[in-house]
């Protein structure tokens, strides 16, 4: 499900596979939102997140907006002293009265990994008649709550994103080889780190990572980003495509030492906590989800101890 692209440059792949980073960014904002649910279509920018009082993103107002969605309904808005973000809000487009939790959902699961490769995504909430004057097609596509206020996910906006267009046949033969064939040599210059997101992309049920552009770089720095996860955390994931994904993870040869680490731990209540709530007393998936998360996470970390039995640790764990 992706955005429009007008601001992403085409994809190149040079520095297409940059290695993973371990910060571990904190957000300020408030938490996310009740059940399950999947993500967003824009690339947000994984900024460095300051107190709440002195952040735009959590408090500044929109004073432009334009709607960029094809498949989702987002807008990219120019906030009070100058900051610019992709917002996706409730909408009345299928699944769009909850799709904008899976957004942050995916960030906070991605941080409490160790990741810094999904976006920032905050949930945030606009007053909904000032939207309504400011992007023409709202009153057909917003979804507003009865307080007039509209929620959704803002994403702070990345100017160097470019698309890496790795579901392209060319592509795909190239980084399987990477992944998939253990003797296989790997530039140094390309980590291949996309295990990864293979597998965060299992944990998270994510069925909609190869349908184009849903994989992405910022240009500034050669990071990897895992963008458009509005695929992910629904409540019934669909049961061929979470097939799908077992079996590309079940080919994956090489895999991150500390991400590994960091499932082995991910039991239902460290999911529960690192998705948290939208608003005090209201979590932002559901317990079905979050059980769904944690048996993925194990699934995961039983896929390379098996792997490892097989071929060793040493030719398994790679990556940093």
């Amino acid at each position: 499900m992706r955005g429009s692209r007008s601001f992403f440059a085409s994809a190149c792949c040079r520095g297409l596979f940059a290695l993973l980073g371990c910060t571990k960014p904190t957000d300020a904002g408030s938490l996310p939102s009740a059940s399950a649910a999947a993500s967003v279509s824009v690339a947000p920018a994984a900024a460095p997140v300051a107190p709440a009082a002195m952040d735009p993103f959590l408090t500044a107002e929109a004073v432009s907006s334009k709607s960029i969605g094809h498949t989702s309904y987002v807008l990219k808005l120019k906030l009070e002293g100058g900051s610019v973000a992709a917002f996706k809000p409730r909408s009345k487009l299928p699944l769009g009265d909850h799709r904008y939790r899976g957004e942050i959902a995916a960030y906070r699961l991605a941080t409490a990994l160790g990741l810094d490769n999904v976006p920032r995504a905050i949930p945030r909430s606009f007053d909904a008649a000032k939207l309504r004057a400011l992007q023409g097609d709202f009153a057909e596509k917003g979804l507003p709550d009865e307080d007039g206020r509209i929620r959704g996910a803002l994403m702070p906006w990345i100017d160097a994103y470019r698309v890496l267009p790795l579901e392209e046949k060319e592509q795909r033969a190239r980084w399987g080889v990477w992944l998939f064939d253990a003797h296989s040599i790997i530039p140094d210059d390309r980590r291949a780190l996309l295990s990864t997101m293979i597998a965060f992309d299992y944990v998270t049920a994510n069925w909609d990572r190869w349908s184009g552009g849903n994989v992405a770089e910022d240009g500034a720095t050669g990071k990897l980003l895992f963008v458009d996860n509005d695929g992910a955390f629904y409540e019934w994931p669909d049961p061929a495509a979470l097939a799908r994904q077992r079996g590309l993870l079940r080919r994956v040869t090489r895999f991150a030492r500390r991400f590994v680490a960091a499932l082995r731990g991910m039991d239902a209540a460290k999911v529960r906590a690192a998705l948290g709530e939208e608003a005090p007393g209201v979590p932002l998936v559901s317990e079905r989800v979050v059980a769904g998360v944690a048996e993925r996470c194990a699934a995961v970390v039983d896929a390379v101890d098996a792997r490892i039995r097989d071929a060793g640790e040493g030719v398994t764990l790679v990556f940093e």
